[in-house]
C-alpha cells in the first residue's frame, strides 16, 4: 500500500495519518475510487464489495450485520445454491426496460377529429336539406349542390381522420396494457429476487457463523452471536469482528481507538490499516 499526501508518501500495511490533514472521507473515496486528486493518492489492491460494509470503521460506526457477515463470506470464495437463480433474475429484470405509456395525446387527438365529424356530419345534414328545398321550388341548385360535394368531401376525410385516430388510441391502449403487464412481471421478478438474496445471506451467514463469533472473541469490544448473521453488542465491534472475518485485500480505515497502533490493527484485522 501506498499513501501520497500533498508533503508525505507513506509505504506499508500500517499507516497512520492521523497527524495528517486528511479527512476519513476522502481516504475511502480514494480506496474505492479510480478519480485521482491533487490532495490524496493512494495505491492498493481493490476492494472486495465486504468493504462497503466494514471498509471504514469509526467509534459510532453502523453496519448491517447480515449483510455484512454474507459479504465476508463471499470474500472467502463462498457462493450460494441461490446465487444462479438470482443472476437469471437480474438478466431477466435488465431485460423489462418498463417506459410509461401515455394515451393522453391520443385521447385528445379522437375527441378533436369526432367533434369535428359531427360539426361537419351536421353540416352535410343541412345543406342536402337545402339543395331539396331549392329544388323543390325550381330555383338555381348548382351553387348549393357545389357546397354539399365539397362539405361532403371533407366529411369522408375527416371519417378517415377519426378511423386513422382511433387505431392509434387502440395500438396506444395496448401498449399500455402490456406495459402495465411488465411492470407486474418486474415487480414480481424483484420481489422473488430480493426473497433470494434474503435467503442467500441466511445461508451464508450460517456458513461462517463459527468464525463469526471466533472473530468476536478476538477483536477489542465485547459482543456476542446468538444466532448466525445477528449480534448484541456495540457495532463497532460488529464491524471489526466481520473486518477480521473478511479476506479484503484493500485497506480498512479505522477512525476509531480500539487499538494501541495501527500494526496491532493489521494483526487483529488480518488486513492493511490507515489509521485517521
Amino acid at each position: 500500500m501506498k499513501v501520497k499526501t500533498r508533503e508525505k508518501t507513506f509505504r506499508g500495511r500500517a499507516i497512520d495519518l492521523r497527524e495528517e490533514s486528511v479527512a476519513a472521507a476522502d481516504v475511502v473515496a480514494a480506496i474505492r475510487s479510480d478519480a485521482e486528486s491533487s490532495a490524496l493518492d493512494i495505491e492498493c489492491a481493490d476492494p472486495h464489495p465486504v468493504h462497503d460494509y466494514v471498509g471504514y470503521i469509526e467509534s459510532e460506526t453502523s453496519v448491517r450485520v447480515r449483510a455484512a457477515v454474507a459479504a465476508a463470506a463471499r470474500s472467502l470464495g463462498m457462493d450460494a445454491p441461490q446465487d444462479e437463480e438470482i443472476a437469471n433474475l437480474e438478466v431477466s429484470l435488465r431485460s423489462l426496460d418498463v417506459e410509461a405509456i401515455s394515451i393522453r395525446s391520443e385521447r385528445r387527438r379522437v375527441a378533436e377529429v369526432s367533434g369535428s365529424e359531427t360539426e361537419l356530419r351536421e353540416e352535410v345534414a343541412a345543406l342536402r336539406g337545402r339543395v331539396q328545398a331549392i329544388r323543390d321550388s325550381g330555383g338555381y341548385v348548382e351553387d348549393a349542390e357545389s357546397k354539399l360535394r365539397s362539405a361532403t368531401r371533407e366529411l369522408a376525410e375527416r371519417e378517415t381522420e377519426r378511423i386513422a385516430a382511433e387505431q392509434a388510441l387502440e395500438a396506444a391502449r395496448k401498449r399500455q396494457r402490456s406495459a402495465r403487464n411488465d411492470r407486474e412481471r418486474r415487480l414480481r421478478l424483484r420481489d422473488r429476487k430480493e426473497n433470494l438474496e434474503r435467503t442467500a445471506r441466511d445461508y451464508l451467514a450460517r456458513q461462517v457463523h463459527a468464525r463469526f463469533v471466533a472473530a468476536v472473541e478476538a477483536v477489542p469490544g465485547r459482543g456476542r452471536v446468538p444466532e448466525p448473521g445477528t449480534f448484541e453488542g456495540d457495532s463497532t465491534t460488529a464491524a471489526l469482528a466481520i473486518a477480521r472475518l473478511a479476506r479484503g485485500r484493500a485497506p480498512v480505515v479505522l477512525a476509531c481507538e480500539r487499538f494501541e497502533t495501527p500494526c496491532a490493527a493489521v494483526d487483529c484485522l488480518n488486513a492493511p490499516v490507515l489509521q485517521v
